[in-house]
């Protein structure tokens, strides 16, 4: 057999092949190739090559040959790892520094995409502080202490504003300057203000609220006589009263458990912790308010995940015209969600909350 002073990982797995059929006869390719990671093929092509010729490397080839060995490739994914090398051509200067190896940016880039990485930008998380991360572990800690089933009787609610134009940066194109993509974008996209509830058994329907495109507030800010352009603290308690008790209550009667003692949770928003809307939460929904969500800790509700899960199937869909087909696709959204999802998301508290102890109330992420 031959040995080589660097082999490639595929040269690896060929010699893990081989190794393990002269010490297991009686093993399959089948049973090999689960042992080590490969398909059946490709231990029944290499094993029947070592037995014919002793050799397990590749035949000789027509095309260039590779520039950088097993040794430099080495070295290539340990230089992406370095914060001054943030391109692909600055890892080919480092390797060539260090190993006098001359490569392209190209190559370089073919090299780290066959190894499985991408060029991704940092992710932006909230900054937290020592005292939001002392809340979340408080936090976390309080609902673990409640009963097992103490989320599926738990309805979480939100907010999100959903776009009828996408704002963010295009994506990129491979193309000339002169068929590059022109995108036309308002200044100002047209959007929809929604809240929504969630639970274990289902959601509710979708309410638009002050925010949503030409819905004006029909109440007015005392101070500049004008209606509020958010969401004030009255149309809140409207929220409450005509949307979130009433459908809070359906969804758990029709679901046949926690009736008598659901609870809602909300986040921080000025307009949801009022005195006055907390008063009537206490008041009016059979089982209090659950928890107090602790400050800047969006990735602790699973509702987040359903709102992008919501982005993502509306932009599937053909493009909405104006503010009405948008309401429309939305609830049509809304009315697909799988219970699957769902039943996922609420059993999976218990893991989001041992995961931000563990972590000493930092980020967990989504």
């Amino acid at each position: 057999m031959v040995k080589q002073q660097h082999i490639t990982h595929a040269q690896e797995l060929r010699l893990q092949a081989v190794h393990c059929k002269q010490h297991n006869q009686s093993w399959s390719a089948s049973k090999i190739g689960k042992h080590i990671g490969c398909n059946r093929m490709f231990v029944s092509r290499w094993l029947t090559r070592h037995q014919q010729t002793g050799d397990i490397n590749d035949k000789p080839r027509s095309g260039r040959p590779q520039i950088a060995d097993a040794a430099a490739e080495n070295y290539i994914l340990m230089a992406a790892q370095l914060p001054e090398c943030t391109s692909a051509a600055d890892i080919a200067a480092k390797t060539q520094q260090a190993l006098g190896l001359k490569l392209s940016g190209s190559t370089v880039t073919r090299l780290l995409k066959r190894k499985g990485l991408q060029h991704l930008t940092a992710k932006v998380v909230p900054m937290l502080t020592v005292k939001q991360k002392l809340a979340r572990v408080k936090f976390a800690k309080a609902a673990l202490r409640r009963e097992r089933c103490s989320w599926r009787r738990v309805m979480i609610t939100d907010s999100k504003y959903f776009r009828l134009h996408a704002m963010g940066k295009p994506a990129g194109r491979w193309c000339t300057p002169a068929t590059r993509e022109v995108v036309a974008r308002p200044k100002h996209s047209v959007a929809a203000h929604v809240y929504m509830g969630v639970a274990f058994h289902g959601a509710t329907s979708l309410k638009f609220v002050t925010g949503t495109h030409k819905q004006v507030s029909k109440y007015t800010d005392p101070k500049s006589k004008r209606p509020y352009r958010g969401l004030a603290q009255q149309e809140y308690t409207d929220v409450l009263h005509d949307h979130f008790i009433p459908e809070g209550n359906k969804l758990f009667k029709n679901a046949g458990q926690w009736a008598d003692k659901w609870q809602m949770q909300q986040d921080n928003a000025p307009a949801h912790k009022t005195p006055i809307n907390m008063a009537y939460i206490a008041a009016n929904e059979p089982g209090g308010h659950f928890l107090a969500w602790p400050p800047n800790s969006p990735d602790l509700s699973p509702i987040e995940n359903l709102w992008s899960w919501m982005d993502i199937k509306l932009h599937k869909l053909d493009k909405c015209k104006n503010i009405e087909e948008l309401k429309e696709r939305l609830e049509q959204v809304r009315q697909s969600i799988p219970p699957t999802l769902l039943h996922n998301m609420f059993d999976g508290m218990k893991a989001r909350m041992e995961r931000v102890i563990e972590l000493n109330g930092d980020y967990i992420g989504k």
